[in-house]
């Protein structure tokens, strides 16, 4: 029998494995086991960490960092603690909620929201007409109350944290975030009514 028959015969029996098989075959050190258990898994994975993430290419990461985890710690699998199908979406909340916390702390969904914003503004601007964002963004941030637009300028345009604008504005950080909160919706609500 040829190699390629022979690793085709090993592919078709393993797919024939239950979950709690191929989780017990991983933790021997049979690594064929884990390309499985991802062929049954990773689209359910990927969904959970892109409802949490909200972006394709974070929850791409989050699902290779899953199944590595899956096959460092295939030997802590306990099958009496429940089935492994349960166990990986664990492993994917974890990391999935890990990794947003990354992204809020690197501000990664601000600079989404205002892109978003500036995007809106700019696929409701009729074909032909000249379109400046700079222009836009500033027409837009001057109809915002003075301390929305302190705290939105300060956040996008300096990359300050809510802590470090509470301290140079004096105020409180629940104060700060109430500001940014209500300055990008005030932003969409005049990106709206501007260009309906």
């Amino acid at each position: 029998m040829s190699l390629a028959k022979t690793l085709e015969l090993h592919s078709e029996n393993l797919c024939k494995l239950s979950d709690e098989q191929l989780m017990r075959d991983l933790a021997l050190g049979r690594h064929d086991s884990l390309t499985i258990l991802f062929d049954r898994y990773h689209r359910l994975v990927f969904s959970v960490a892109f409802r949490i993430v909200r972006d394709p290419g974070e929850a791409e990461d989050v699902v290779q960092t899953v199944f590595l985890d899956i096959f460092r710690a295939a030997a802590k699998f306990d099958p009496r603690k429940g089935i492994p199908k349960v166990w990986i979406l664990q492993y994917a909340y974890h990391r999935a909620l890990h990794r947003k916390r990354h992204l809020v702390a690197n501000h990664f969904y601000r600079w989404e929201e205002l892109e978003t914003a500036i995007e809106i503004g700019s696929s409701r601007t009729l074909p032909g007409q000249a379109f400046d964002s700079m222009r836009l963004a500033e027409e837009m941030l001057g109809k915002l109350k003075p301390r929305q637009r302190a705290v939105v300028e300060m956040t996008y345009y300096e990359g300050l944290t809510a802590e470090e604008i509470a301290e140079r504005l004096c105020e409180s950080v629940h104060v700060v975030r109430h500001d940014l909160h209500r300055g990008l919706a005030a932003l969409r609500t005049v990106f709206t009514k501007t260009h309906d």
